[in-house]
């Protein structure tokens, strides 16, 4: 009876060439997405910072949406980002309020055919 036990257990000594090909394959595709996703809202982040900035420090009041338009611009040249379009960004004012909108869709290719979409909208005030 111990006989089998032992050598059911003898069998059982580790992962298989599928079982790590396919563990190696799934830690890939989530790097690769992830190094790719990153910079997006990295990027997403630096832009909202900014605006938020300006609201908090009461600037955002006296200026005008290409005053804050040219802050972004700026800091997204300072910080060597491309492909953000300043158009993107709206300001209203309600009740003596400013009110930032960031609204954007980034579209980034993954692999051959297949893209990522991100979709960014964001009100702050």
């Amino acid at each position: 009876m111990k006989i089998k036990k032992l050598n059911s257990l003898h069998r059982q000594c580790g992962v298989s060439k599928f079982g790590l090909l396919m563990l190696l394959v799934l830690i890939t595709g989530f790097f690769t997405v992830g190094l790719k996703l990153g910079p997006l809202y990295a990027d997403h982040n630096l832009i909202t910072g900014i605006c938020e900035e300006l609201i908090e420090n009461g600037e955002a009041a006296n200026m005008t949406i290409t005053d804050v338009r040219q802050r972004v611009s700026n800091s997204l040249r300072i910080n060597n980002i491309a492909g953000f379009d300043l158009n993107d960004i709206r300001m209203r004012t309600e009740n003596g309020v400013p009110i930032i909108t960031i609204a954007y869709e980034r579209r980034l290719e993954l692999v051959a055919n297949l893209d990522i979409v991100a979709k960014f909208d964001t009100t702050l005030q």
